[in-house]
């Protein structure tokens, strides 16, 4: 659905008159496009997936077959009207809301509905406050109050004569009450969201914390949003319209930022050594039993190096793939690489360990195997992530490997720490 339907184009007449040309259609496209865009760059939100043109100008997948609908209202801020309670803005989004619940393409329960204006509330609006974002900085919604409102200005319309007028209220007013009820529960009203010529800005800002530079932040953009657009083309074309998802945005973005930044993946030196607290859960982890299963005792300097070296490792790689400096397919070619050098090691001490069925001191001599492989595991790689060489960056990743675990020290690892194979 476009910020201009296709059913009414030539003049829209809902509650009021309002005219677009071309090139406000074409802008209210461009919007769509770019506040998704907008939308997916932001970290703390939860969504896995956006979309333009599909059951609403944006639909953003969240988990569990969760759905947020986003109408998107653009206006020239030279021309535009104030948004009142009977705008027609409001009571063609929700004709198309209503529709969609009507017709079974939504779960109203499972959907969030949101306007999106860039105009500016009336004085007299009162949906904008009754309606407002979930959140304590918008104030107190009142959805009862909004329900009366609602119904009392779409009977209001239904008891006009223009059918241009009608049209927009009867699907809303068809709907079972407690179907009703859920809908109005579940829209939020924004107000004087960005213009476009500002939501580029907000792009740019959200990516200057991937690291690139701040000359190249918007080269990044316009080649970000250069690929997003035909990534949407493409999905737009296709039979599905699958949804972009955010892991797929992330990599495009590190692949991007590379050209952007030096390569060198940096330190952090506020990563150095686990506290009492953060000792005692790296001791509750899988990597620890592997250790002890071959001798290892918690007390000991192998297990302490262990903790130590998980404990720098996984803290810098996750400050990097938060911080877009590295893809996941860049930390999995690294694990590929020390699989490779274990797999050597211990493929060594497994003609050994076979020869050890049926001695007396047959797990000693398993656990001595097992050291070895350990040893000969830990050293040696020439393993590196990006151009990052760092001794306790192999180690820790071996021994979060051992963790999942995908590798093991004792030469029969898979059967203690894999049962179900």
């Amino acid at each position: 659905m476009a910020t201009v339907d296709s059913t009414l184009s030539g003049g829209l007449q809902l509650c009021g008159t309002e005219s677009f040309s071309a090139a406000d259609s074409l802008v209210g496209y461009v919007y769509q496009c770019e506040y998704a865009l907008f939308r997916a760059l932001d970290t703390d939100d939860p969504a896995e997936g956006f979309m333009v043109e599909t059951f609403d100008d944006v639909v953003v997948e969240g988990k569990d077959d969760a759905f947020e609908l986003l109408q998107l209202k653009h206006h020239d801020p030279t021309k535009v009207k104030a948004f009142t309670d009977k705008s027609a803005d409001l009571w063609k989004t929700i004709r198309i809301w209503s529709s969609l619940v009507r017709d079974g393409a939504v779960d109203p329960s499972k959907t969030s509905f949101f306007l999106l204006t860039t105009a500016q509330a009336s004085s007299s609006a009162k949906l904008v406050d009754y309606l407002a974002p979930k959140v304590p900085a918008a104030g107190p919604r009142n959805v009862k109050a909004a329900k009366g409102l609602l119904m009392q200005i779409a009977e209001e319309i239904e008891a006009g004569t223009a059918d241009s007028i009608k049209k927009n209220v009867e699907p809303f007013l068809a709907l079972p009450e407690a179907t009703r009820d859920v809908l109005i529960g579940n829209m939020t009203i924004v107000p004087r969201v960005a213009v476009i010529e500002h939501l580029r800005q907000k792009i740019v800002k959200r990516l200057s914390l991937t690291g690139a530079t701040t000359g190249n932040l918007e080269r990044l953009a316009q080649s970000l949003v250069g690929w997003w657009y035909w990534v949407l083309i493409e999905r737009l074309r296709s039979k599905e319209k699958a949804a972009i998802s955010k892991e797929l945005l992330q990599e495009k973005i590190t692949d991007l930022v590379s050209q952007y930044v030096v390569s060198s993946l940096p330190m952090f030196e506020d990563i150095t050594n686990p506290d009492a607290d953060q000792k005692a859960r790296l001791l509750q982890r899988l990597f620890v039993r592997q250790l002890m299963a071959i001798g290892h005792t918690p007390d000991k300097t192998t297990v302490a190096g262990a903790l130590l070296d998980v404990y720098r490792a996984d803290g810098h790689i996750k400050r990097w793939l938060e911080g877009l400096r590295l893809q996941p397919k860049e930390l999995q070619e690294f694990k590929d690489q020390l699989y490779g050098h274990w797999a050597a090691k211990f493929g060594a001490i497994e003609p050994d360990a076979d020869a050890c069925v049926g001695q007396e001191d047959v797990e000693f001599e398993l656990a001595k195997l097992g050291r070895a492989a350990l040893s000969g595991s830990l050293s040696g790689s020439q393993a590196k992530l990006k151009d990052v060489e760092l001794d306790y960056l192999r180690r820790g990743v071996l021994h979060l490997m051992a963790n999942e675990p995908v590798i093991g020290w004792h030469p029969h690892w898979i059967a203690k720490f894999k049962p179900g194979e």
